[in-house]
């Protein structure tokens, strides 16, 4: 049944819940969107008898305006509070022999009901998925927590970096991964200057070959499998429970393209990114005037369980989900596995810390990967962080430690395929295995 139909359909019955959303075992008073949970030095604790070797992160970009537009949308983002400064030089050269310092200007001038397109977006000074102020905040937090953690308590990161062969620094190519990189590091090791040689590479794939997130250009199959999730009985039948729902938000919302009658994770964006800022939630709109029919919190709780039970069942809990995740992230897995395989060869002993910034399509299919309990699987918050340490005990063994934004993660009771406080590491590169393709290009072909 296709998308409209399902929706009519739906329309005429009892929107009661009887998909299994309802028991998906989670806690909405833990669950914040709006911020993370950071890693404290108060509740850290070393491994005992064991010695730290290198720390992957990876995180999610922080606070950031919608990704998905709505119409008649006067809220006002602010992105210009902390700046970016950017100049071009010689490669090799110093900073004196350089092109100037320039800074990026975000203008939305006020419409002037002739002409322009000002009427198509917010106001302020947000481009749209831009990292806003309290995103850069976010990660500059994030950057203050791990300094109190590898630099002051354990001593294992160097007060000031001296060498960025220390370090290995990756973003996606969209902005916000690298601004947010860039305010976390501005407080991990908050005395580096500007000049060449005290420049940390920040790495980026092109687009095209992407791996941080599923790369349905490269990777046709994705949306093969995404399709034949959502064709599933149980996928069908989520959708026809909460049908009415849907129909009523794209009404209020007017909003009619296919990506609103596909899934959950438009409303989920513009309802949550308007609520961590207060602002109001959307009313339907007579004219310029607004009408009593407005979305409310009701609606924005069973929003977000929705659009957790979504993703859940795509990339945990759908039959296809492991070749789901697999094609989505497997490539990205190998990369953090080779990094710390590599370490533990002897390849890359000067390296201590890895730094991933990406997007929540990043952060939700590793916590699939690690299969992690419900309340852990939940849509990554703002500047959510994952951290891969890898310990060698006395004996010469090695083990695995993984905490999510602030907490070792707990994987669901019905897989508990390891202790993720010490997991060791042939255990955890097993795991890992089983997502990474043994040939990437013939496993996305569409036959």
């Amino acid at each position: 049944m296709g998308a409209l139909a399902m929706l009519a359909a739906a329309s005429d019955t009892n929107s009661a819940f009887t998909t299994d959303v309802d028991h998906y075992v989670i806690d909405d008073a833990l669950y914040t969107y709006c911020h993370p949970g950071y890693p404290s030095a108060q509740s850290y604790a070393p491994l005992p008898n064991a010695t730290l070797e290198l720390v992957q992160v990876v995180v999610r970009h922080g606070d950031r305006p919608p990704v998905n537009y709505i119409p008649n949308n006067d809220n006002e983002w602010r992105c210009d509070e902390v700046e970016q400064e950017t100049y071009l030089h010689g490669a090799g050269e110093s900073n004196q022999n350089t092109t100037g310092s320039f800074k990026q200007v975000i203008e939305i001038p006020k419409w002037n009901q002739r002409y322009g397109f000002e009427n198509q977006i917010w106001r302020g000074s947000c481009e749209e998925g831009e990292l806003t102020d309290r995103g850069k905040h976010q990660h500059n937090t994030l950057g203050a927590h791990l300094r109190s953690i590898y630099v002051d308590k354990l001593g294992y990161l160097s007060p000031e970096l001296s060498s960025t062969d220390e370090i290995y620094l990756r973003t996606t190519h969209i902005w916000r991964t690298k601004n947010s990189a860039e305010s976390l590091l501005g407080a991990l090791w908050p005395k580096r200057g500007i000049t060449p040689a005290s420049s940390i590479p920040l790495h980026t794939f092109p687009s095209r070959i992407e791996t941080m997130y599923g790369n349905t250009g490269a990777c046709p199959r994705i949306n093969v499998l995404i399709d034949e999730i959502v064709k599933t009985d149980g996928y069908q039948k989520f959708m026809k429970d909460q049908g009415p729902l849907m129909a009523r938000l794209m009404d209020i919302l007017d909003v009619s393209k296919s990506h609103w009658k596909d899934g959950w994770d438009g409303y989920f964006d513009v309802l949550n990114a308007r609520q961590c800022h207060q602002f109001n939630l959307p009313c339907k709109m007579n004219g310029t005037q607004s009408t009593d029919s407005c979305i409310t919190a009701a609606d924005l709780k069973q929003v977000n369980r929705n659009a957790n039970y979504e993703t859940a069942y795509k990339f945990r809990d759908s039959p296809l989900a492991h070749n789901l995740t697999r094609l989505y992230i497997g490539s990205f897995v190998g990369t953090l596995r080779d990094q710390m395989k590599d370490h533990i060869d002897g390849h890359s002993k000067k390296l201590k810390f890895a730094l991933y910034s990406g997007h929540d399509s990043t952060v939700w299919p590793l916590l699939g990967v690690l299969g992690a309990s419900d309340q852990q699987s939940l849509w990554p918050p703002y500047a959510s962080n994952i951290l891969y340490e890898l310990w060698k005990q006395q004996d010469g063994s090695r083990v695995v430690r993984v905490i999510y934004n602030g907490k070792v993660l707990r994987t669901r009771d019905s897989e508990q395929w390891c202790d993720l406080n010490a997991c060791p590491v042939d255990q955890f590169f097993k795991r890992m295995d089983e997502f990474i393709p043994s040939d990437i290009v013939s496993e996305c072909a569409v036959l």
